[in-house]
């Protein structure tokens, strides 16, 4: 699986693209929604690997591109979500924006796992 990690904490880049070698995929980085959406149009991914709290282009501004982009024709992908924190309770409001799922930093390689194999 190709997958696209959105996130502007250079730390937290390189735990999830270290992961997802482990689990057997590749990943590709952006440090901001702007750069992940730009990165959309030219090559593809299967998942995104999205930070909610980033100061430029935030999780839900890029959610709110990617639901642009179907709106266009344009091919989407999932969305797993990943924030310092648990976003249970609001879930819902999150699901409807457009997220496939949630992770909670720091991302452990189980939890990973179990959320690929969710989709």
């Amino acid at each position: 699986m190709r997958v696209l990690v959105t996130d502007d904490d250079p730390i937290q880049l390189r735990i999830a693209a270290r992961l997802l070698r482990e689990l057997g995929h590749s990943g590709a980085l952006a440090n901001n929604g702007q750069i992940a959406l730009d990165m959309l149009e030219r090559l593809p991914f299967d998942l995104m690997l999205l930070d909610l709290s980033m100061p430029v282009h935030d999780g839900l501004a890029t959610l709110a591109g990617l639901r642009e982009r179907r709106a266009r024709g344009q091919a989407t992908l999932p969305v797993i979500l990943v924030s310092g924190n648990d976003l249970a309770a609001n879930w819902a409001y999150y699901r409807d924006a457009g997220a496939s799922g949630y992770l909670v930093k720091p991302l452990d390689i189980k939890a990973l796992e179990a959320a690929l194999l969710k989709l």
